[in-house]
């Protein structure tokens, strides 16, 4: 009897603990300003925006992406969202320092459509840090695609991305939640981004 008691009470605890995991790495990921949803009024034309700052993606054996996905709508254009590429290293480390982005493959259970950036890439540098003796970099791009395509990634059993860099191309598969460890991934904060959309356009 003590060991068929044991065996729910272990998968609860571990259940338990993985959520525990999740829910810090959460808190953890909002703190840094990863996958922050918020809303502003512009200032030009009164257009209601909704911000999703970038956040992780991962692909099935490696640890996470190196780039970042993020998302801008504009009820200016509410037929269209701006998904947003976003890199980020520093002057030390072994990866370049700045990354050209160029282009999103999405792959929506099989159905693939490509779509460019329609600018250069911004590049950005911060100031030099003493303490960690690094100069932190960011590169950020930007793909317009349409909002219907976002909601059939929201919608779709397996969705993938491939990311255009000048270093070539970095795969991830934007269905998965969570990165081995409990990070949760990109789609996360785009559901809370999606809904926020909604409630403004009455889809809910």
């Amino acid at each position: 009897m003590y060991t068929t008691l044991r065996k729910p009470i272990i998968t609860i605890v571990s259940v338990l603990l993985l959520n525990g995991c999740a829910a810090v790495a959460d808190s953890m990921s909002k703190m840094a300003g990863i996958g922050v949803v918020t809303e502003e009024v512009s200032t030009f034309d009164n257009a209601k925006i909704v911000n999703m700052s970038p956040a992780f993606l991962y692909a099935e054996g490696s640890w996470g992406n190196n780039v970042k996905l993020g998302a801008r709508w504009s009820s200016k254009s509410p037929d269209y969202v701006a998904l947003v590429l976003s890199y980020s290293s520093d002057v030390s480390s072994s990866r370049s320092s700045y990354l050209n982005l160029s282009g999103l493959d999405i792959n929506i259970d099989g159905k693939i459509s490509s779509y460019k950036t329609g600018r250069l890439t911004n590049h950005e540098g911060g100031d030099y840090n003493n303490v960690t003796r690094t100069i932190y970099t960011k590169s950020e791009n930007a793909v317009v695609v349409p909002y219907s395509i976002l909601e059939q990634m929201m919608q779709a059993k397996d969705c993938r991305l491939r990311i255009h860099t000048s270093k070539g191309y970095e795969d991830a598969q934007f269905s998965i939640e969570r990165i081995p460890g409990g990070q949760g991934t990109a789609i996360l904060s785009m559901r809370e981004f999606v809904a926020n959309i909604n409630s403004k356009t009455g889809k809910l």
